[in-house]
C-alpha cells in the first residue's frame, strides 16, 4: 500500500499586512496593500471581522488587488483567503495571478509552482467559499508577489487572506493526535480516524480547489465518498484552532 504522509505545522505570524481588510487608509485603500484598483471597504457581505474588500472589474479591464511579501529560498508557505462573487450572473469572476521575486525584483519563472500561482481557472462563488495552496519558494526567490485580479463585468468580495510559512514534521514530534487516512490509494471511499481535536476538513485537488469540505465536532472518525472524484493526487486539510494537518492520497481505479 502506498502511504503518503505529511504533518503541516502553520506559523501564527501573518506574513500579509493587513490580511482581513480591518484597516483602510480610505474608503477605497485598504492599508498595507500597495496596489489596490477599484476597491472598497464593505460592511455588508463579511466573512469575520467588521469589513471585506469589494472589489470591482472594470467594463473592459481587469482590477487589481496585491502586495508583496518577503519570503526565504526553500522554505513551504500555505495561501488562503475567502472570496465571494458578488454578480455571479455576469463576467468571469476572479483568479489569483502571483510571481516569485528575486532580491532586485525580478520576476523569477518556477515550473514547479507557475500553473498554481497563475491558475487558468476563475473563482466564481456565490456564497462565501476558501481557495488555499502549499507552495515552496524557489531558488533565488526572495519576495513572492501576491495578487488577486478580478476580470472585466464581475465583482468580487474578498476576505481573510492567510500567507504563513509551514514547517514539515515528523509523527513523533507531535504528542497531540495524529490523524490517518485509508485506504491509499482509494476507490470508493476513504476513511479519515483520530480527528476527535479538529474542527473541519478539505480536500482539494493538486491546483488548490477545493472538492469537498465538511464540519467535525468530536467525531474519531470520518467516511468519505470518492468514487466520483477525478483519478490523480488530492490533498487533505485537517483543522483546529492553531493547527493544519495536510495528507495527500490518490484517487485511482483499480
Amino acid at each position: 500500500m502506498l502511504l503518503l504522509d505529511i504533518s503541516i505545522i502553520c506559523h501564527s505570524q501573518k506574513l500579509l499586512i493587513n490580511p482581513g481588510f480591518e484597516y483602510w487608509d480610505k474608503i477605497n485603500k485598504p492599508s498595507g496593500w500597495t496596489h489596490a484598483e477599484n476597491c472598497l471597504k464593505d460592511s455588508t457581505l463579511i466573512n469575520s471581522g467588521t469589513y471585506s474588500c469589494l472589489h470591482t472589474g472594470g467594463t473592459t479591464t481587469t482590477s487589481d488587488l496585491g502586495q508583496t511579501i518577503p519570503v526565504a529560498a526553500g522554505k513551504a508557505y500555505t495561501l488562503s483567503f475567502y472570496y465571494r462573487t458578488g454578480n455571479p450572473s455576469t463576467g468571469n469572476g476572479s483568479r489569483i495571478w502571483c510571481y516569485w521575486k528575486d532580491a532586485s525584483g525580478n520576476s523569477i519563472t518556477d515550473p514547479s509552482t507557475d500553473a498554481i500561482i497563475r491558475p487558468s481557472k476563475y473563482l466564481k462563488s456565490d456564497i462565501w467559499d476558501q481557495f488555499s495552496i502549499c507552495i515552496t519558494a524557489p531558488a533565488q526567490a526572495a519576495g513572492f508577489y501576491f495578487e488577486v485580479r478580478t476580470n472585466s463585468n464581475s465583482m468580487m468580495y474578498w476576505d481573510d487572506f492567510v500567507f504563513e510559512e509551514t514547517i514539515a514534521t515528523g509523527n513523533n514530534e507531535n504528542t497531540e493526535s495524529i490523524p490517518e487516512i485509508y485506504p491509499n490509494p482509494a476507490y470508493d471511499y476513504l476513511t479519515i480516524i483520530n480527528i476527535e481535536d479538529f474542527q473541519c476538513i478539505d480536500i482539494l485537488n493538486i491546483t488548490g480547489t477545493k472538492v469537498w469540505s465538511s464540519r467535525i465536532s468530536g467525531e474519531q472518525s470520518i467516511l468519505i465518498p470518492v468514487s466520483g472524484f477525478t483519478d490523480g493526487v488530492y490533498i487533505i486539510r485537517i483543522i483546529s484552532s492553531g493547527r493544519l494537518i495536510t495528507r495527500k492520497f490518490i484517487k485511482n481505479v483499480f
